[in-house]
């Protein structure tokens, strides 16, 4: 049975209709009928529907037969099935003007014998329509229930999109907003091959989060019906799995909060809870903290660590508190991830990548990582990220920058001595130095600093301080002429460079 609607040649089949002719326009006859209508002025525009057939005897038109080919033009515009006339009475004969516009644009022009009533066309016509309509409407209904039922029974989404690619008899799937397979029927339809297919838009709480794929041409009137069923289905299967990942991503929050405070649970309580929320117990676990002086965007930090997770295939967590994104980063123990370029990358490489990226909007924050811990030492981790921080902003380092707690640890060692000794060893090392800073308001000793902090790179200690790199030059000889200091001797950079790393911690 065609689902599509009532096609201009199936109403043609009617008995009463057996004595029309078509007289132009045959191309059109697969044109779909949806309402009739009958022509009582020549102005048709603001009232004409999409797929109508109209009735007329050309009476508005009588004295300037001439607009019937206006008439042709204007009603194939507006989506017209057909023009049905009785020329008989008002216009004789249909002008040659408007056969050629009904042949030039597809729409058909059907005589009709001026003895058959319009009432007599009308009634039967509209008893078809309405009958096609009403079966459009229960297939429709029993489409809506075979899916939600499915819903209702957590058959799962895999069985839905199956259960409609059956109903469309075509492949068809769901891709989130990254255009990422969420599910497809089949599963191993290659879809990166299919360039238009046709998609509709997926949304739940106001906001498109999906988009359903069918790999077909076009649609019949039962088909789009069905399509509509299968987005409100998508929709509502979307949503309960939202609910369900937002419950678990809050039981996963309560969870940290109870690994970083004390008293903190035995390790056996931390495995048990840990695989019932999805977090791998058997995995190394690092904590990184994103943090700048505003929040970073939740939207981008979940998106960046949605795509990383797929490629590694774990699960992360994050949080985000105050200004800062906490990330809970896992890599299977015994193995790294392994990059697009063949060699192995660790998560501070990835963090990196992130925050130089400025199209992500995250260059203004710095990262500080700490080391990888089983899961119920995660706490350490957390610690020592903070600690990274905490001691990268006291040695300068700017936006963009990723601090390890590894690179770091020694200088946290520092940053708590004090006593006479230091100071007596700065003041003997680079009091001069201080002391031309501050009466010539200059920047040695950030100059010396950064210069060792690059290994004696001109280029790179002229990129960190945003200076040319001759300015680096003038800087070194007047800290030459002002210590004394032989610059290349590996013991005298030494002990400036942690001179230096105290004074800065210090001070700050």
């Amino acid at each position: 049975m065609n689902t599509r609607g009532i096609t201009l040649r199936e109403l043609l089949q009617l008995p009463i209709l057996g004595t029309a002719t078509v007289v132009s326009g045959g191309q059109g006859l697969d044109r779909i009928v949806r309402f009739v209508d009958i022509m009582e002025v020549p102005d048709l525009k603001g009232w004409i529907s999409e797929g109508v057939m109209l009735l007329t005897t050309a009476y508005s038109i009588r004295h300037d037969p001439s607009l019937l080919t206006e008439l042709v033009y204007t009603l194939d515009k507006l989506g017209a099935a057909a023009l049905a006339i009785k020329p008989a009475r008002f216009l004789k004969e249909i002008p040659q003007a408007a056969i050629e516009a009904s042949n030039a644009c597809g729409l058909p022009i059907v005589e009709i014998p001026p003895e058959i009533p319009y009432t007599n066309i009308t009634q039967p016509v509209m008893e078809l329509l309405l009958g096609r309509q009403a079966m459009l409407l229960r297939r429709a209904e029993e489409v809506y229930r075979t899916l939600t039922t499915m819903v209702l029974e957590n058959s799962g989404i895999q069985a839905v999109s199956d259960n409609v690619a059956d109903f469309l008899k075509a492949p068809v799937a769901l891709v989130d907003t990254q255009r990422s397979i969420i599910v497809s029927s089949p599963s191993n339809f290659d879809w990166s091959q299919k360039t238009s297919p046709l998609n509709w838009n997926i949304n739940v709480d106001k906001r498109t989060v999906a988009r359903l794929l069918v790999d077909k041409e076009k649609l019949d009137d039962m088909e789009e019906v069905g399509i509509e069923q299968a987005r409100l289905v998508f929709a509502l299967e979307l949503m309960r799995r939202k609910v369900a990942e937002d419950t678990e991503f809050r039981l996963r929050g309560n969870f940290i909060d109870e690994l970083l405070t004390p008293p903190l649970p035995s390790r056996h309580e931390v495995e048990r809870r840990a695989r019932q929320l999805g977090m791998n117990p058997e995995h190394k676990w690092e904590v990184a903290v994103i943090e700048g002086e505003t929040a970073p965007s939740e939207e981008t930090v979940n998106r960046l660590l949605d795509r990383e997770a797929r490629k590694r295939g774990v699960t992360p967590h994050v949080e985000y508190r105050s200004s800062r994104a906490v990330l809970f980063l896992p890599t299977p123990e015994g193995r790294k991830f392994t990059g697009a370029a063949g060699g192995e990358e660790p998560w501070a490489a990835t963090l990196e990548s992130w925050l130089h990226d400025k199209s992500e909007g995250l260059s203004a924050y710095r990262t500080g990582i700490g080391t990888p811990e089983d899961l119920w030492n995660i706490h350490t981790s957390y610690n020592e990220a903070r600690k990274a921080l905490s001691v990268s902003k006291r040695l300068g380092q700017g936006a963009g920058a990723v601090t390890q707690y590894e690179e770091m640890e020694v200088y946290h060692l520092l940053e708590g001595l004090s006593g006479q000794g230091f100071e007596v060893l700065f003041e003997r090392k680079l009091g001069k130095l201080l002391r031309y800073d501050q009466e010539h308001d200059s920047n040695m000793l950030l100059t010396f600093y950064h210069y060792l902090e690059h290994r004696g790179s001109l280029i790179d200690t002229a990129s960190s301080l945003y200076i040319h790199r001759n300015s680096v030059k003038y800087r070194l000889e007047r800290i030459r002429d002002i210590t004394g200091f032989d610059l290349n001797d590996p013991r005298e950079q030494f002990v400036c460079h942690l001179c230096l790393i105290y004074y800065y911690l210090q001070e700050k």
